[in-house]
Protein backbone atom coordinates (compact mmCIF):
# COMPACT_ATOMS: atom_id res chain seq x y z
CA UNK A 1 0.00 0.00 0.00
CA UNK A 2 1.35 3.39 -0.93
CA UNK A 3 1.75 6.08 1.71
CA UNK A 4 -0.17 9.04 0.28
CA UNK A 5 0.29 12.36 1.99
CA UNK A 6 -1.11 15.82 1.70
CA UNK A 7 1.34 18.60 2.37
CA UNK A 8 -0.26 22.00 2.64
CA UNK A 9 0.02 25.32 4.42
CA UNK A 10 -0.93 26.10 7.99
CA UNK A 11 -4.70 26.27 7.43
CA UNK A 12 -7.02 23.49 8.51
CA UNK A 13 -9.34 22.47 5.64
CA UNK A 14 -13.09 22.19 6.26
CA UNK A 15 -15.05 18.97 5.64
CA UNK A 16 -15.93 19.80 2.02
CA UNK A 17 -12.28 20.52 1.23
CA UNK A 18 -11.28 17.25 2.91
CA UNK A 19 -13.86 15.42 0.79
CA UNK A 20 -12.36 16.82 -2.44
CA UNK A 21 -8.84 15.97 -1.22
CA UNK A 22 -9.98 12.41 -0.45
CA UNK A 23 -11.70 11.96 -3.82
CA UNK A 24 -8.57 13.24 -5.57
CA UNK A 25 -6.40 10.82 -3.59
CA UNK A 26 -8.73 7.90 -4.44
CA UNK A 27 -8.74 8.89 -8.12
CA UNK A 28 -4.93 8.91 -8.27
CA UNK A 29 -4.73 5.65 -6.31
CA UNK A 30 -7.09 4.04 -8.85
CA UNK A 31 -4.74 5.13 -11.66
CA UNK A 32 -1.68 3.75 -9.86
CA UNK A 33 -3.45 0.47 -9.01
CA UNK A 34 -4.85 0.03 -12.52
CA UNK A 35 -8.38 0.01 -11.06
CA UNK A 36 -10.51 1.13 -14.00
CA UNK A 37 -13.83 0.63 -12.21
CA UNK A 38 -12.83 2.82 -9.26
CA UNK A 39 -11.65 5.47 -11.72
CA UNK A 40 -14.90 5.25 -13.72
CA UNK A 41 -16.96 5.67 -10.54
CA UNK A 42 -15.22 8.98 -9.78
CA UNK A 43 -15.48 10.47 -13.29
CA UNK A 44 -18.25 11.88 -15.43
CA UNK A 45 -18.56 9.90 -18.70
CA UNK A 46 -17.76 13.07 -20.69
CA UNK A 47 -14.65 13.99 -18.67
CA UNK A 48 -12.20 16.12 -20.66
CA UNK A 49 -8.50 16.69 -20.15
CA UNK A 50 -5.24 18.12 -21.34
CA UNK A 51 -2.26 15.82 -20.72
CA UNK A 52 0.67 17.20 -22.64
CA UNK A 53 2.73 14.03 -22.17
CA UNK A 54 -0.09 11.92 -23.69
CA UNK A 55 -1.47 14.07 -26.52
CA UNK A 56 -1.01 17.64 -27.80
CA UNK A 57 -4.78 18.23 -27.86
CA UNK A 58 -7.83 17.90 -25.57
CA UNK A 59 -9.01 14.34 -24.90
CA UNK A 60 -12.74 13.78 -24.31
CA UNK A 61 -14.50 10.88 -22.62
CA UNK A 62 -13.66 8.46 -19.84
CA UNK A 63 -13.16 5.43 -22.12
CA UNK A 64 -9.80 6.70 -23.38
CA UNK A 65 -8.56 6.90 -19.78
CA UNK A 66 -9.89 3.46 -18.88
CA UNK A 67 -7.94 1.97 -21.79
CA UNK A 68 -4.83 3.94 -20.82
CA UNK A 69 -5.07 2.80 -17.18
CA UNK A 70 -5.24 -0.84 -18.29
CA UNK A 71 -2.31 -0.41 -20.70
CA UNK A 72 -0.21 1.17 -17.94
CA UNK A 73 -1.13 -1.69 -15.60
CA UNK A 74 -0.01 -4.28 -18.19
CA UNK A 75 3.28 -2.40 -18.64
CA UNK A 76 3.89 -2.09 -14.84
CA UNK A 77 4.30 1.68 -15.22
CA UNK A 78 3.80 2.23 -11.48
CA UNK A 79 5.60 -0.91 -10.27
CA UNK A 80 8.38 1.11 -8.60
CA UNK A 81 6.11 3.85 -7.23
CA UNK A 82 6.40 3.81 -3.44
CA UNK A 83 4.34 6.90 -2.59
CA UNK A 84 2.71 10.01 -3.95
CA UNK A 85 2.01 13.32 -2.27
CA UNK A 86 -0.12 16.34 -3.11
CA UNK A 87 2.00 19.39 -2.41
CA UNK A 88 0.31 22.68 -1.51
CA UNK A 89 -3.21 21.58 -2.45
CA UNK A 90 -5.74 24.36 -2.89
CA UNK A 91 -9.44 23.55 -2.97
CA UNK A 92 -11.89 26.15 -4.26
CA UNK A 93 -15.53 25.36 -3.54
CA UNK A 94 -18.45 26.86 -5.48
CA UNK A 95 -22.15 25.98 -5.62
CA UNK A 96 -22.23 22.66 -7.48
CA UNK A 97 -18.54 22.37 -8.35
CA UNK A 98 -15.02 22.40 -6.94
CA UNK A 99 -11.52 22.99 -8.27
CA UNK A 100 -8.38 21.50 -6.77
CA UNK A 101 -4.85 22.48 -7.78
CA UNK A 102 -1.62 20.96 -6.49
CA UNK A 103 1.80 19.68 -7.39
CA UNK A 104 1.92 15.89 -7.49
CA UNK A 105 5.16 14.42 -6.16
CA UNK A 106 5.70 10.79 -7.09
CA UNK A 107 8.46 8.85 -5.33
CA UNK A 108 9.88 5.79 -7.05
CA UNK A 109 12.36 3.21 -5.79
CA UNK A 110 15.47 3.45 -7.92
CA UNK A 111 18.68 1.48 -7.96
CA UNK A 112 19.73 2.15 -4.38
CA UNK A 113 18.16 5.61 -4.06
CA UNK A 114 14.64 6.84 -4.63
CA UNK A 115 13.88 9.22 -7.49
CA UNK A 116 11.07 11.70 -7.93
CA UNK A 117 8.75 13.04 -10.62
CA UNK A 118 6.48 16.03 -10.32
CA UNK A 119 3.57 17.46 -12.24
CA UNK A 120 1.26 20.42 -11.73
CA UNK A 121 -2.37 19.38 -11.83
CA UNK A 122 -5.83 20.94 -11.84
CA UNK A 123 -8.98 18.87 -11.39
CA UNK A 124 -12.56 20.11 -11.64
CA UNK A 125 -15.39 18.23 -9.92
CA UNK A 126 -19.16 18.66 -10.30
CA UNK A 127 -21.59 17.72 -7.53
CA UNK A 128 -24.05 15.22 -9.02
CA UNK A 129 -26.90 13.27 -7.43
CA UNK A 130 -24.54 10.34 -6.70
CA UNK A 131 -21.64 12.45 -5.41
CA UNK A 132 -18.68 14.38 -6.77
CA UNK A 133 -17.53 13.48 -10.31
CA UNK A 134 -14.41 14.72 -12.07
CA UNK A 135 -15.43 16.60 -15.21
CA UNK A 136 -12.06 18.00 -16.34
CA UNK A 137 -8.36 17.89 -15.51
CA UNK A 138 -5.13 19.38 -16.76
CA UNK A 139 -1.72 17.91 -16.02
CA UNK A 140 1.58 19.52 -16.93
CA UNK A 141 4.84 17.70 -16.41
CA UNK A 142 7.46 19.79 -14.66
CA UNK A 143 11.14 19.89 -15.44
CA UNK A 144 12.05 19.22 -11.82
CA UNK A 145 12.30 15.44 -12.00
CA UNK A 146 15.30 14.66 -9.87
CA UNK A 147 17.36 12.04 -8.15
CA UNK A 148 19.14 12.73 -4.85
Amino acid sequence: MLNNGFISGNTIPDMSELEILDITRRLLQAIHDGDSEAYRALCAPEVSCFETDVAPYRIDGVDFHLDLIQAMKRQDVYEKLIRFDLLSPRVQLYPGFAVITYTRLMTYQGEGNPYYKTSNETRVFAKESDGWKMIHFHRSETSSDFMP
